[in-house]
């Protein structure tokens, strides 16, 4: 099984923290990342992000999450690490085994405006992504199950999904667009979508062929 984990980040390296090797304050993970792409990945399944490694966490947990046991001992404790604070566009493509997005995603990348998903065959949900503000685009994701709560995003664009039963939690939905053969597919959710769109808004969503 192929897995793509983030690595625990040295902060005098090439992440972005306090003022000294001491600080406790948060490392930033890829600062200045904006854009990412990934892209013909045929054999991963699994994406996480690794703060610390498997011992690390263990002794944390044994510690207390305060930190206080490495205070005894003298040391600083770890500092906190923030994951892709600028990241705007994600591009995942090609990707037919990929089980699940990382749920730190949608806590953690509080920029994100446009994600793209494009023959994630495996990728049952997309939910939780709180603060993609633009444009979700899924295409050929065939096991696809359930869009929910991405409550700033304001364009859905779907494509060969023939297993979505169920988008829900779009708050602020101004634009859906459907293949033709998705059209008899969203008529177990459109009128959900309207009902929430015209209490928020006053207004029905606008859908459109795509």
């Amino acid at each position: 099984m192929e897995q793509l984990r983030l690595p625990r980040l040295d902060p005098n390296s090439w992440a972005a923290g306090g003022a000294n090797s001491g600080s406790t304050d948060a490392v930033v993970a890829f600062p200045k990342l904006e854009t990412l792409v990934i892209k013909d990945m045929s054999n991963w399944e699994e994406w996480s992000f690794v703060e610390e490694d498997g011992a690390a966490a263990v002794a944390a947990t044994e510690e207390g999450e305060d930190g206080s046991a490495e205070i005894r001992k003298g040391k600083a404790p770890s500092p906190m690490i923030q994951l892709l604070p600028r990241l705007k566009r994600l591009e995942l493509i090609g990707c037919p085994k990929l089980r699940a997005l990382p749920q730190q995603l949608g806590l953690e990348a509080t920029s994100l405006k446009v994600l793209q998903l494009r023959g994630a065959s495996c990728l049952k949900l997309v939910e939780d992504l709180l603060f993609l503000s633009d444009l979700l685009l899924i295409d050929g994701c065939g096991s696809l199950e359930k869009v929910s709560n991405l409550p700033l995003v304001g364009e859905l664009r779907i494509n060969d999904c023939p297993g979505l039963r169920c988008v829900e939690g779009l708050g602020s939905l101004q634009q859906l667009w459907l293949d033709h053969d998705m059209q008899e597919l969203s008529s177990l959710w459109i009128p959900g979508l309207q009902q929430q769109h015209k209490q928020l808004h006053g207004e029905d969503v606008d859908v459109y062929d795509w």
